[in-house]
């Protein structure tokens, strides 16, 4: 399993969003005065209830139809549109056009409007967008899945033939925040390194092998914890990790119920870099504030995790995973380097 498949949250994944409007109207052209993607009979029929990347309901009569981009607005923002190099606060949903299902919520987060770092389904929908608005934007299957068979998108009733509806909706423009820097992989330490602590009653075993890999079991009889709980087992003496920084992590991750593991940086022989506003709340909160060298145990209930999108996520990458939404992972994570913004 890659890592944008375990521990990106949807939002992130979703950081390739689209919508257009300024005082007084929506735009019929983006800030370079390109023409903005036109409304269509399927994105004019949408109509949704509830909160936007929460818990947002779509009403619409399906099966929707849409061979191409369609986009509509369905409340009205003000304000100037995002200009190339910006960043805008963007919060999704998605539906399945066919069966009316929802597929993911996406909590807001602020996205980069850099053209040659979004998927095209995103550049056409942020490319005219202004604080405010929420609009409604179908995409046809190719555009969301390429290639991949509709089985394996871990999304129940999805064919080739079924239209994404993407509701999406607009906050404050912005400065795309400064970039962290990189490490070599040769300045990286291989495992964590530091002083052994106890952790606290309840939590999960770790053994470690010669090379510093961990073997996590679960308490017996006990139950996943219904909050976030963390743990430092090694505590390193390196440099703080800052929110924002490139965070280099070895890492396992596996479901309480079963302690099967369904993500290793270890199995793939390689650290995995990220930055620390990029992931799960779950990894965030476990990594934030403790030095390179440190090896810290993050127990994740559903809600700082991938919440109803769970089972979606991971059976994207493996069908044969026993994993319910309502999963706890535990995550075991060695801190073996970080880079600040430059």
């Amino acid at each position: 399993m890659k890592l944008s498949r375990t521990l990106l949250p949807a939002a992130l994944a979703g950081a390739l969003l689209l919508t257009g409007c300024s005082a007084g109207g929506s735009p019929t052209k983006d800030e370079a005065g390109a023409d903005c993607v036109a409304p269509g009979a399927a994105s004019e029929a949408v109509k949704v209830t509830g909160s936007t990347g929460v818990d947002l309901k779509l009403d619409a009569k399906t099966p929707l139809k849409a061979t191409e981009f369609e986009r509509s607005v369905l409340t009205e923002g003000e304000g100037d549109v995002v200009k190339e190099g910006d960043a805008i606060s963007v919060s999704m949903t998605t539906f399945n056009g066919t069966t009316g299902d929802e597929m993911d919520q996406l909590p807001e987060s602020p996205v980069p409007f850099e053209k040659d770092k979004l998927v095209s389904w995103a550049y056409e929908g942020i490319r005219c967008a202004v604080p405010g608005q929420q609009i409604a934007l179908i995409a046809p299957y190719a555009e969301m899945f390429q290639t991949t068979d509709p089985e394996q998108t871990g999304y129940e009733g999805m064919t080739k033939d079924s239209p994404i509806v993407i509701v999406m909706e607009f906050g404050d423009i912005s400065e795309v925040p400064k970039e962290p820097g990189t490490i070599e992989p040769d300045k990286l330490l291989k495992k964590a390194e530091g002083k052994a602590q106890e952790a606290p009653a309840g939590f999960p075993t770790v053994k470690l092998d010669k090379d510093g890999a961990p073997t996590i079991t679960m308490p017996e009889g006990e139950k996943a914890p219904a909050e976030l709980e963390v743990a430092t087992l090694i505590e390193g003496d390196g440099e703080t990790v800052e929110p924002g920084d490139r965070v280099y992590v070895n890492y396992r991750g596996v479901i309480w119920r079963t302690g099967e593991e369904f993500d290793s940086s270890w199995s793939r022989g390689e650290a995995a870099a990220f930055k620390t506003n990029e992931v799960i709340p779950g990894f965030t909160k476990a990594l934030e504030g403790q030095k390179v060298g440190s090896q810290v145990i993050s127990v994740v209930p559903p809600k700082d995790g991938y919440g109803d999108n769970l089972e979606s996520q991971l059976k994207m990458s493996n069908p044969d995973f026993d994993v319910k939404n309502d999963d706890t992972l535990v995550f075991v994570l060695d801190i073996v380097g970080t880079a600040h913004a430059e």
